[in-house]
């Protein structure tokens, strides 16, 4: 039955010959950090791609143009791996021609070989295999983008996509908010409604008729008064001759009887001076209903826009918070760690800003988060570490029970293994 808490694995020997600028090198670290010291271009870097090339195969191989060192014909490098107290366990060998990219081969402590040697070492490897120090290198969008392919799948949503879709949302809501600027603009320079104002233009034609029906029927008024006034100055004319035309008295009598009454039915005379002054104003009123009627309709178009605007910041909120959601999900290895579009933050505050020793912590417990059972990293470059920078390493080190192989230019011989030519001098 398979152990499913297997004990860390290490590196317990390194032998490489003629791999990059190495001509024949046997090591056999002691300690949780080996440090590989020289001058530059002497081959420290070489052993720790060594390291890379054996446990990582194809994705080492794809980084490595030229693994077989100049002047040679085949390369190989050989791991013996195993438990912090020297027992091996598994013997991976990876050798080169100029004819391959590289075959390997695994064997277990009695000598079988594994049938599927790459799958055994990638199922034992983290997810997470970066230096520490090239990771504080990378620039913001490098780190985001390193740090979302080690999350993988616990991260339980695509950065990216959530980010485009955040910035097309904030895109529509910028452009909502600009038409709401120019119609508020637009809207003050309309007077306020009037309730007096009708809704709608007033009509030239119907007015003028109204003025002329009534100027119709004031002439037919003053008709009928006239005719009266007549046959009543003939009533009197009449009466002085009554006796001489009685008939006509009483002829006269009769029309003007009629004719009064007539003129009454035709009703009170009405004064058409108002509809003229109206229809002097009518250009004027109708100008303002015509300012009513757009300032309404520019007034529901800038509802219709805040009420939109308001819709793309619910949408902006409900992004922010399926992200935030996601990264409290993610269960990041290292406390305070996040991520924003801009690129990776600790407590809140871009990576970058972070002092170099936090720098250093975070990134090197990024490089260990997980439980693979061959804990083995590498630092190039380790000469940038301070003391304090070190110290942390080897105290994460010792607390995940990690192996890191360290290269640094250092000429004094007395710190690690020192490497000159290709080979291994102190």
């Amino acid at each position: 039955m398979t152990n499913p808490n297997p004990a860390p694995l290490r590196v317990l020997a390194l032998n490489v010959e003629n791999y990059k600028r190495l001509t024949a090198v046997e090591i056999r670290p002691d300690g949780d950090v080996v440090l590989i010291g020289g001058r530059n271009a002497q081959g420290k870097t070489s052993i720790l791609d060594a390291i890379y090339a054996v446990l990582k195969g194809g994705a080492a191989a794809r980084e490595t143009v030229q693994p077989i060192r100049d002047g040679q014909d085949t390369a190989v490098a050989r791991l013996e791996i195993g438990d912090e107290h020297g027992t091996v366990a598994y013997v991976a060998t990876r050798r080169w021609t100029k004819d391959d990219a590289g075959t390997l081969t695994v064997e277990s402590s009695d000598h079988a070989r594994f049938s599927s040697p790459q799958k055994l070492l990638d199922g034992m490897l983290g997810s997470i295999t970066l230096d520490p120090l090239a990771f504080t290198r990378m620039d913001a969008k490098k780190q985001l983008a390193t740090l979302i392919d080690a999350l993988g799948d616990s991260l339980g949503f695509d950065p990216v996509k959530l980010d485009a879709e955040r910035k097309g949302v904030y895109d529509r809501r910028t452009e909502v908010g600009r038409a709401v600027t120019r119609l508020e603009g637009q809207l003050g320079s309309y007077p306020a409604p009037d309730p007096t104002v009708p809704a709608e233009e007033v009509s030239a034609a119907d007015l003028l008729a109204t003025v002329e029906a009534v100027s119709r029927q004031n002439r037919a008024i003053d008709t009928a008064i006239e005719t009266a006034r007549q046959a009543r100055a003939d009533r009197e004319r009449a009466a002085d001759a009554l006796v001489a035309a009685q008939n006509a008295l009483t002829a006269a009598t009769t029309r003007a009887t009629e004719t009064v009454a007539a003129a009454r039915a035709l009703g009170d005379r009405d004064d058409p001076q108002p509809f003229l002054d109206q229809l002097a104003e009518l250009d004027k009123v109708n100008e303002r209903v015509r300012q009513q009627r757009d300032r309404a309709a520019l007034a529901e178009e800038l509802s219709d826009r805040k009420r939109e605007q308001a819709q793309h910041t619910l949408r902006l909120e409900e992004i922010d918070r399926q992200k935030a959601d996601g990264i409290a999900a993610a269960k990041l290895p290292v406390p305070g760690l996040g991520f924003d579009a801009d690129g990776v933050t600790l407590n809140g505050i871009p990576f970058s800003q972070a002092s170099t020793a936090e720098q250093v912590r975070v990134s090197t417990a990024l490089a260990m988060a997980g439980d693979p059972t061959i804990r083995v990293m590498r630092i190039d470059g380790g000469e940038s570490l301070d003391s304090d920078s070190l110290a942390i390493v080897e105290q994460l080190a010792a607390e995940k029970s990690y192996q890191v192989w360290i290269s640094r230019v250092d000429e004094s011989r007395s710190v690690g293994f020192t490497i000159e030519d290709g080979t291994v001098v102190a």
